[in-house]
């Protein structure tokens, strides 16, 4: 699937998820707004939401059981393949930042 500039990105994940991602860089409060619509959070899993943090996805084969799978990666510096992000760790892996949030 190709994802537009800030639409949230629908990832399946083994278990609860570790972050969610849209597509492109976003602001804090935007990303945030457009995960609990799409991703149907309830009050508790809108709150335990990190600060975004942009970064930098690249699409990646896994080989899985009927031989194709697509893993998206991320990392913090722009690369060749690679587009941009902007990432919501939830629980322990939230970004709690000093600084603020991305305006």
């Amino acid at each position: 699937m190709r994802y537009e500039y800030g639409q949230y990105m629908a990832l399946i994940w083994d278990g609860t998820p570790d972050a969610y991602f849209i597509k492109g860089h976003v602001s804090d409060a935007l990303g945030k707004e457009t995960i609990e619509a799409e991703a149907c959070l309830d009050a508790r899993e809108a709150e335990a939401l990190g600060e975004g943090e942009h970064r930098y996805g690249r699409w990646s084969m896994e080989p899985c059981e009927d031989g194709n799978g697509h893993v998206l990666r991320d990392y913090k510096d722009p690369g060749r393949g690679r587009f941009k992000v902007t990432m919501f760790g939830v629980g322990i892996f939230a970004k709690q930042s000093l600084k603020g949030t991305i305006k």
